[in-house]
C-alpha cells in the first residue's frame, strides 16, 4: 500500500519558514538567519493497525458527597458496554535518524503499491519490523489504554476482546529538509500529504528557558506562602490533608515544569508524527488520584 506526496517542494519550505514564526519556544533569530540547505522526497514504511475492541464491563463507582457537616462515599453501581476502533500506526523501520514514529491516514487516498513509481519520485525505504509482531504490540497497547477508561473504581467482571484485526505495511511520503542556522545544522520532516510538520528540530530560546525556571520558582514560592498563612485553618478542615497534599503536589508540577522547560529547552522537538513522551506524567496521574478522592 501507499500514499502518494500532493505537497510541493516549495510548498514544504513554506511550511517550515512558518513553523520557525510559531510559538515561543523556538530562537526568535531563526526567521531572520535560517538557511535552507538541501530537501529530497521519500516514501517511509509505516505499520498500520486496525481493529475493534468490544467489552464489558460491572462494578461500583465511588464519589464523596456532602450531607450536612460531614463528607460520606456513595457507591454507584456500573454497567458499561465498551465498542471502540483501533487505528493506529508505527514506523516499520529505524527512525531515530528521522524522528517520525507514526502518521495519520485519516482521510487519505491508499493506493495498491507501486514501487516503481514511487522511486521515479523520490527515495523509498525499506521496513526492517516484523509486522504482525509490531502490529499486535500496537493493538495491545490500544487495548490496554481502553481497558484502562472504561474501568471503574472497583471492578466485580470485566471482558474485552478485539475483533476484525487487519494490519497493512503503508509507504507514506515525507518531505526531508536540512538547514543551517549559526553554523550547525537542524532537521525537520514535512509531511507531503497534508503540508504539517511531522517532526522538526530547532534550536531554542533561551530566554524562555530561564523565564519558566524562574516564573515557575515563582509561582511555586507565592502559593506555599499564601498556604502557610492559612495553614492552621486548612489542616481544622475534614478534608485538610488531601488539600495540603494537592497543593504539596501543585507546588511540586509547577517547579517540575519549569526544570523540564529549562533542561530540555536548548533544543526543541514539535511535529505530528512523535510518539507520546512519557515524562512528567506521573505528576500528573497522581495529583488527578488526589484530586479525583476529593470528589
Amino acid at each position: 500500500m501507499m500514499v502518494l506526496d500532493r505537497i510541493s517542494r516549495d510548498s514544504a519550505a513554506q511550511a517550515i519558514l512558518k513553523w520557525f514564526r510559531k510559538g515561543i519556544r523556538k530562537e526568535p533569530a531563526l526567521k531572520r538567519e535560517v538557511v535552507l540547505e538541501e530537501s529530497f522526497l521519500a516514501w517511509f514504511p509505516f505499520i498500520r493497525a486496525r481493529g475493534d475492541v468490544i467489552g464489558w464491563v460491572l462494578g461500583i463507582d465511588e464519589r464523596r458527597v456532602k450531607r450536612g457537616n460531614r463528607w460520606v462515599t456513595v457507591q454507584d453501581p456500573v454497567e458499561r458496554q465498551v465498542s471502540q476502533a483501533i487505528d493506529r500506526t508505527l514506523a516499520g523501520a529505524d527512525m531515530s535518524e528521522f524522528g517520525v514514529g507514526k502518521v495519520n491516514l485519516a482521510g487519505d487516498e491508499i493506493l495498491p503499491l507501486d514501487e516503481e513509481k514511487l522511486r521515479s519520485r523520490g527515495m523509498v525505504f525499506r521496513p526492517n519490523r516484523a509486522e504482525d509482531e509490531t502490529a499486535d504490540t500496537v493493538i495491545q497497547q490500544s487495548l490496554e489504554g481502553i481497558k484502562t477508561a472504561a474501568m471503574p473504581d472497583k471492578t466485580s467482571f470485566s471482558w474485552f476482546t478485539v475483533l476484525r484485526r487487519r494490519t497493512d505495511l503503508v509507504f507514506y511520503p515525507l518531505w526531508v529538509v536540512r538547514y543551517s542556522f549559526r553554523q550547525r545544522i537542524y532537521q525537520v520532516l514535512v509531511d507531503a500529504e497534508d503540508g504539517t510538520i511531522a517532526y522538526g528540530k530547532a534550536p531554542g530560546n533561551h530566554l524562555w528557558r530561564a523565564f519558566s525556571l524562574v516564573g515557575s520558582c515563582a509561582a511555586a514560592c507565592f502559593l506555599g506562602t499564601t498556604l502557610l498563612q492559612h495553614f492552621g485553618g486548612l489542616m481544622r478542615s475534614e478534608n485538610g490533608l488531601i488539600g495540603l497534599g494537592v497543593i504539596g503536589l501543585l507546588l511540586a508540577t509547577f517547579i517540575h515544569w519549569g526544570f523540564r522547560q529549562f533542561r530540555s529547552g536548548g533544543v526543541v522537538e514539535e511535529g505530528t508524527g512523535l510518539l507520546r513522551e512519557n515524562s512528567g506524567e506521573s505528576l500528573m496521574e497522581s495529583f488527578k488520584s488526589i484530586t479525583d478522592g476529593m470528589k
